[in-house]
């Protein structure tokens, strides 16, 4: 009986410490399929497409009340220059429940028209957020009591944040900087001693693409890096990429990633993650499986997330990549693309 309520004491803390964590990055991975989560510049990235997305993820199987986030953003110009990006997410963590909604808009001022025909340009994105979370702690087993933030009161709370970013971009070339939270921490039920200030965290991030010689297959690296004033750090490096099939219609896509975290309170942690999926007219489906290798990952296990999405563009083939950033470059004609079946195919 005493292991067992260890058992749930350990448990109860670890989700509890999760839920707090999560009040600064319960988007965590998703950027790499929609840019505009991390910063609101990337919103409508592609001018000339619409695209809807949507993610369900799952942490560690195997144990009662693990996280689970579901995720639904959209994607679309909404102007000439100005872009817009919305996201609905809600998530449940132990006996917590989190449910936001956030609106980015994007300015894209052209600098100067290059060579190849593709344009030079800063790009400026300003989001609000809105959350509404919930706590039901007279559902921990054997911790109330035993700790002065654990009570038996069911809790709920409402709060607004925003972020702004800037990002510019070159032909298939571009990087960014954004800053989330930038306003003080103004949901009641973090109104508390107990509970750390909601420090701003600033997020820099560069990729571009490129075709394998002789081949119709894409490449696009992505480097990411996130800090803040409690030395909260984390990098990422990610390689996605584009497969072409005969079939014109039908492509395969895939994403690899390295993930490096340093937290004040959790301390140093790696994680890798894979990702595939097939893309057939502008349909996107895929699955990312997200290995941790240090820390509670490796005991309560990976992660697993469902990718599943659709997307429009104009006048051009639609993409296979969720969130790829080459698309604006192809469909000014900046690439040429041999004569031959396959993805990209005029």
């Amino acid at each position: 009986m005493m292991l067992k309520t260890r058992i749930v004491l350990i448990t109860s803390f670890l989700l509890i410490a999760a839920a707090a964590f999560s009040q600064r990055y319960f988007v965590s991975n998703q950027y790499v399929y929609d840019l505009f989560l991390m910063n609101p510049a990337g919103a409508a990235f592609n001018r000339s497409c619409v695209s809807v997305n949507g993610f369900y993820q799952r942490q560690w199987f195997g144990t009662d009340l693990a996280p689970t986030t579901q995720l639904l953003a959209a994607q679309l110009p909404v102007g000439g220059n100005v872009g817009s990006g919305t996201y609905i997410y809600n998530d449940r963590n132990g006996f917590n429940r989190k449910f936001s909604l956030m609106q980015a808009f994007s300015v894209e001022i052209k600098i100067r028209e290059n060579r190849n025909g593709s344009n030079t340009s800063l790009v400026f994105g300003l989001a609000g957020l809105l959350e509404q979370t919930s706590i039901d702690q007279s559902k921990f087993e054997g911790g109330v009591g035993l700790d002065p933030v654990v009570n038996s009161d069911k809790e709920s709370g409402f709060g607004f944040n925003a972020n702004a970013g800037m990002l510019i971009r070159s032909g298939q070339y571009h990087a960014g900087f954004s800053a989330t939270n930038i306003l003080p921490q103004n949901n009641p039920m973090y109104d508390s001693e107990w509970e750390p200030e909601l420090p701003v965290d600033m997020h820099a991030h560069a990729g571009t693409s490129f075709k394998y010689p002789g081949r119709d297959l894409w490449f696009e690296p992505l480097v990411y890096y996130r800090w803040n004033s409690y030395n909260d750090t984390r990098l990422d490096i990610n390689m996605k990429l584009e497969i072409p099939t005969f079939n014109e219609d039908f492509a395969l896509w895939g994403v690899l990633a390295y993930r490096r975290n340093m937290d004040h309170e959790f301390g140093k942690s790696l994680g890798a993650a894979v990702a595939a999926g097939v893309n057939y007219k502008g349909f996107n489906v895929g699955i990312e499986h997200q290995l941790g290798l240090t820390g509670a990952q490796t005991q309560f296990g990976s992660a697993y997330m469902l990718v599943f999405g659709y997307n429009f563009c104009q006048g051009k083939r639609t993409r296979s990549l969720p969130c790829s950033e080459r698309d604006p470059m192809v469909n000014q004609g900046v690439y040429e693309r041999p004569g031959k079946r396959g993805l990209f195919k005029r």
